[in-house]
């Protein structure tokens, strides 16, 4: 059986209605399977992320992706999932051989099925001839053809069909577009590291090389070599011959130094006519021969129209003169300097007591200093652009790597008594390369880096593992290892702590002392400069945090509505997985009004929770600070449901003379005291929206009550409809309730059912009153009340939204209503609820003019007039709640 595609482009012509929605979800799929294949920036990798992709798209059996040469016409395999990979690999194709060759050359796809059949197919020398169905499709991007895709389905009822093939074609489309993206990458990823005019490895690639050589010769204990070079005379050559002609020159040493290489060293143009060899495994004696062939080699050639070039040549050695890039690359060059002062055409090897420069001598010490400076001048201009404090250390930790072969550096800042790793860069131990960093933490006081905190004070340590003040970090063994640990300083106080450490015993000196101090000065006020634009940056983040908490708060329209954003909100604006809002009831016991992230299950144990406020607490001017509740508390609290293994903060609230709080369950990490001032203030703007919505529905109340004595001033004319009012207005309320009003709308149909009959004012209660049949003129006067209803509330603001209903409760749904004889939804959901529950009561209560029916007879007359007189789904709303209330 063929694999189903996991997706699939529907046929052009398949009816729209049933196709949209698969369509619209396969070309969402196909465009998360660009978005993969797109962000792919590595070649390799991104060959694998298309075959995969590929494949979960399409199901297939075997995969070949062959890159283009269009100059060549030549298909180059670059990957291959298949049995016979290896010879698929080494098979090239060109453009006129076989169904891809010829795919490649048209740039036209092909859907070949039964492609062992097809009289244009080529078969890859040593793979068997198998049946098969073959999908073959150009990669082309900018107009280029940048390679061919091929997937096969093996065997004698494989087949591919028109929606796959299509899906094929247009996912070949971000693959190109990947591949052309990744070679543009590649190439100037190579740019970057190479002389544009010798083919080199630039300056960069130099001290990048340089710097790995060193680790590895670190752990393998050889030595590296790096010889530097210079052109003699390069100048007169620039100035009597020209810049052409230099840079031919440079062409010929370039490709001489290439010769006389090994092929595992690394050749770099550094800048003019200076070139840097770096040499891995290699002592003095053979770097010395190679420096020996170079000059071998120039001497042979005659550089046309130049006559003979010479090189002077300095060589230095890892570890033994340097063991960091900067150092080793300046002790090279010192020497190199050396053997032109000596006569030029020569080859020095580094020795700090007989350096020298041409008409000068040189402090060997300088060596060093010149490129501490150069760090430390670099290091400087960026720590100033920076305002994180942990991109500070990174900053720190790799640019000292670049002076000090360390194991390890770290970068603390002190906060409060706790020092706060920002950075580390290294290992701890082969073993325990990935410890998390947050163990790095520790005490002020507390070990080497906590001493140097305390006192201020430099710290080089030649064995930290017999320190008599070393604490071991957790996890690591116990190791030779040598310390330093420099304070940074700003002002009296100490703002962090960088320590570094190398394998070995007493591997630092004065030197790196002093280095570090400067270093440190530097960073000091970095990190002083990022902890105040940090601090403004939240303390302006939290303040926005308050506002906004604020205006959330402004929106709720109930005193219930508000404490579940507050528990909501808090809930988001902390990270706390639990939070919820308590508050006093009547008899001063504290019971949750909102829970928030709680299982059904803790919901049910805590909603039944009750406590006592302590009286403490309860006498004005009490402490409302928040505070927080960890285990340690717990046999303080009596039964509270609080899970024992997590910490609390705790906000207090006091509305009105009503207690409150809030409760945060701790999120993991960092809760400090910014996050419990934010609580505080939180619990403020909640404390003022409480009471703003507490005074509103007080108002509410005083104004729904006003309107139901209004109402029951009405009532009072016939003593038949006592209590009429307040009966509807429960019953519409419910079936509100149950046809999922929210509470804005319930609110209005409240006041609409209270007022529904208020126009009868206007009517005469001889009218109102009379026993027997109405006459015409009667009935039609009785029909204007609700109109005149919605004429006497008109000039009440807070009535606005109710006048449609006093008008419209007395419309049928077959539209032979009054006043407007409107009809179905054009009649307010909250009237037509009025009109059904108005008419229930008026049938179940004993009138002037008849006996009251009984329940079954109103009901039965309800179900009657469904769909004509009543909304049906009102109807059926009304008759359920009042089989409840039954």
């Amino acid at each position: 059986m063929r694999p189903t595609p996991h997706l699939r482009l529907m046929p052009e012509d398949a009816p729209l209605p049933h196709a949209a929605p698969e369509l619209v979800d396969s070309y969402r799929r196909l465009a998360d399977v660009f978005h993969e294949v797109l962000a792919e920036q590595s070649l390799d990798a991104l060959l694998v992320r298309i075959a995969d992709a590929l494949h979960d798209l399409i199901p297939h059996d075997t995969l070949t992706i062959y890159e283009a040469d269009e100059a060549q016409a030549v298909l180059t395999p670059v990957l291959a999932r298949d049995q016979w990979a290896d010879e698929i690999m080494q098979t090239t194709i060109r453009f006129d051989e076989g169904i891809t060759g010829r795919v490649a050359g048209s740039r036209q796809a092909a859907l070949v099925n039964q492609a062992h059949l097809d009289p244009r197919v080529r078969f890859v020398p040593g793979t068997p001839i198998d049946p098969e169905a073959l999908i073959s499709i150009p990669l082309i991007a900018r107009a280029q053809i940048k390679g061919v895709l091929n997937i096969y389905r093996v065997g004698e009822e494989a087949f591919f069909d028109e929606a796959e093939f299509e899906l094929a074609r247009r996912f070949s489309d971000a693959a190109a577009l990947a591949l052309d993206n990744a070679q543009i990458r590649a190439r100037l990823e190579h740019q970057a590291r190479t002389d544009s005019l010798t083919g080199l490895f630039n300056h960069r690639s130099f001290h990048e090389r340089l710097l790995h050589a060193l680790h590895d010769a670190s752990r393998t204990h050889s030595p590296v070599a790096v010889l530097m070079l210079d052109i003699d005379d390069f100048k007169r050559v620039n100035d009597v011959h020209g810049h052409g002609v230099g840079d031919e020159l440079l062409r010929l040493l370039a490709d001489a130094l290439r010769s006389c290489v090994r092929p595992e060293d690394v050749v770099c143009r550094l800048g003019g006519e200076e070139f840097g060899v770096i040499m891995p495994s290699c002592d003095a004696i053979d770097a010395t021969q190679v420096a020996e062939r170079v000059l071998g080699r120039l001497a042979e050639l005659d550089f046309a129209g130049v006559g003979p070039r010479t090189v002077s040549i300095g060589v230095s050695l890892g570890p033994e003169h340097a063991m960091n890039p900067r150092e080793l690359t300046a002790c090279a060059e010192a020497a190199m300097m050396t053997a032109k002062a000596r006569g030029k055409n020569r080859i020095v090897l580094y020795d700090e007591g007989e350096t020298e420069r041409p008409h000068s001598r040189v402090n060997p010490r300088a060596v060093r200093s010149i490129a501490h400076m150069k760090m430390l001048q670099s290091l400087s201009g960026k720590l100033n652009r920076l305002n994180d404090v942990r991109e500070i250390g990174d900053e720190i930790a790799a640019e000292l790597r670049s002076l000090i072969d360390y194991h390890n550096c770290r970068v603390f800042v002190v906060d409060g008594e706790i020092l706060v790793p920002v950075a580390f860069l290294g290992e701890f131990t082969a073993e325990t390369a990935a410890l998390p960093l947050e163990l790095l933490r520790a005490h002020v006081g507390e070990g080497i880096t906590g001493r140097c905190a305390a006192t201020g004070e430099s710290l080089l340590i030649g064995d930290a593992a017999n320190c008599e003040f070393g604490s071991r970090i957790p996890g690591t063994p116990v190791i030779e290892e040598s310390l330093l640990a420099v304070p940074l300083r700003y002002g009296a106080r100490v703002v962090g702590v960088i320590v570094v450490s190398k394998l070995g015993l007493d591997q630092f000196d004065e030197d790196d002392v002093r280095l570090l101090e400067v270093l440190a000065g530097h960073a000091a006020v970095a990190v002083e400069n990022a902890s105040l634009y940090e601090s403004a940056r939240r303390e302006a983040e939290s303040a926005t945090t308050l506002l906004e908490f604020g205006r959330e708060l402004a929106t709720a329209s109930s005193l219930d509505e508000i404490f579940g954003r507050i528990a909501e909100l808090t809930a988001a604006l902390l990270g706390s997985p639990q939070t919820s809002v308590w508050m006093a009831d009547d008899e001063g016991w504290l019971v949750p009004r909102k829970l928030h992230g709680h299982s059904a299950e803790e919901v049910g144990t805590v909603e039944n929770v009750r406590f006592r406020v302590p009286a403490s607490q309860r006498k004005p001017g009490a402490a409302l600070e928040p505070f927080v509740i960890g285990p340690e508390h717990r046999a303080h609290l009596g039964d509270l449901p609080l899970d024992p293994a997590v910490s609390y903060a705790v906000a207090p609230l006091v509305v009105d003379r009503q207690n409150g709080c809030i409760v945060a369950a701790l999120p993991e990490g960092d809760f400090d005291e910014r996050e419990l001032r934010m609580l505080g203030g939180l619990a403020q703007q909640a404390r003022l929206a409480i009471a703003n919505a507490s005074n509103y529905e007080g108002l509410e109340r005083s104004f729904v009550s006003t309107v139901e004595a209004l109402a029951n001033a009405l009532e009072a004319k016939d003593e038949y409809t006592s209590s009429h009012t307040r009966w509807i207005t429960d019953l519409a309320l419910r079936v509100g309730s149950r046809l999922e009003q929210d509470e804005r709308s319930l609110k209005r149909l409240e006041l609409g059912a209270l007022l529904h009959d208020i126009g009868k004012i206007g009517i005469p209660s001889v009218i109102l009153s009379k026993p027997g049949r109405l006459t015409a003129e009667e009935r039609a006067l009785i029909e204007t009340h609700p109109a005149l209803g919605e004429r006497i509330i008109a000039p009440i603001d807070r009535l606005l939204e109710v006048r449609a209903i006093v008008r419209h409760c007395h419309e049928r749904w077959d539209g032979r209503g009054y006043p407007d004889g409107i009809s179905g939804e054009d009649i307010p959901l909250e009237a037509r609820i009025v009109f059904v529950c108005d008419a229930y009561h008026a049938m179940t209560t004993d009138r002037p003019y008849r006996k009251r029916l009984s329940h079954p007879e109103a009901v039965r007359r309800l179900l009657d007039a469904s769909g004509t007189q009543f909304d049906p789904r009102v109807v059926q709303a009304a008759l359920a709640v009042l089989d409840e209330r039954r």
